[in-house]
């Protein structure tokens, strides 16, 4: 929520309450008009009289207004920090071959008052991800310096680029996707997605988010309706769906490890790789789930 939303809402309260919140029994009020009259009254009463109502104002607030009640629950609350720091940087140029690898790591920083378990849960998940993409990235480095050695005369080529974005950071999700592109002639690119549940401290699966597997067969109807509806209204889209030419790359249903994300306002996003489910010209693709599939609680 932002600080103009908040605003509004309080500005939507009665007057009356607002002032009856503000006046300790023992409080003198000091009204805009009188205010106006006495300009040169000391100003450390007015600021301590403010204070005071500040502080009874926001303990009593989110129970005099519905509408700031919900404002006050999206507030950040303590918690443990994720942050991404990068730990390798991996860059090669030598003839037509280049690399540029800028390996991600995914830290916890414990802040006073997170809950323990949640806390020791989160670093576990931490090392998890940090371990997968080192992985990941140490292979991709180890095929384009296998590539070098076995071409001293530098006749061929090869591009890779790897790096990463935080997509989702709120109270209750860390999403960060990890994208490795690489150009031999023509270029490929991937997108890996890890998701982060800050309630527990536990790396989220697809199946996670929902009670049985009936979502693979829910999501996959929606993704079909998506890719249909978007190649009839765009002649330059175009997904393998229905294709008499190629059935066997039409496609049929999301698998239990689906790629995916949840953006900042609670969006189940699914993710496709280039050459998942189109051509490669239609690079990596995603569809936002609507809410009456899934949506953040």
């Amino acid at each position: 929520m932002t600080t103009e939303e908040l605003l509004n809402a309080i500005g939507n309260i009665d007057e009356d309450l607002v002032t009856e919140v503000a006046q300790p029994e023992t409080a003198k009020v000091v009204s805009i008009e009188n205010h106006r009259k006495n300009r040169k009254k000391k100003w450390g009463k007015v600021i301590a009289g403010a204070v005071a109502a500040a502080a009874a104002f926001v303990i009593l607030l989110p129970n005099l207004s519905m509408s700031v009640a919900h404002a006050w629950e999206k507030l950040p609350v303590l918690s443990t920090i994720v942050k991404v720091v990068v730990w390798r940087d991996y860059h090669v140029e030598e003839g037509r071959y280049e690399a540029d690898v800028s390996v991600p790591k995914v830290t916890v920083e414990p802040e006073d008052g997170a809950d323990e378990a949640v806390k020791e849960q989160l670093k576990q998940s931490a090392d998890q991800i940090n371990a997968s993409v080192k992985e990941m990235t140490d292979q991709i480095i180890a095929e384009f310096e296998a590539g070098l050695e076995n071409d001293p005369e530098m006749y061929g080529a090869d591009s890779i680029h790897v790096g990463h974005e935080v997509v989702t950071d709120n109270d209750r999700y860390f999403s960060m996707k990890v994208w490795v592109l690489e150009v031999m002639g023509s270029g490929y690119e991937q997108d890996h997605y890890y998701t982060i549940d800050r309630s527990t401290g536990k790396i989220l699966t697809l199946a996670d988010l929902f009670a049985d597997d009936s979502y693979i067969e829910t999501i996959s109807e929606e993704i079909k309706r998506q890719m249909a509806e978007q190649m009839a209204a765009d002649e330059n889209v175009y997904y393998w769906l229905n294709d008499q030419d190629v059935p066997e790359w039409n496609f049929k249903q999301i698998p239990e490890d689906q790629s995916f994300y949840i953006s900042n306002d609670g969006t189940l996003v699914i993710c496709f790789n280039e050459g998942d489910v189109a051509p490669m010209y239609m690079g990596c693709v995603s569809f936002e789930m609507p809410k009456t599939i899934w949506q953040a609680k």
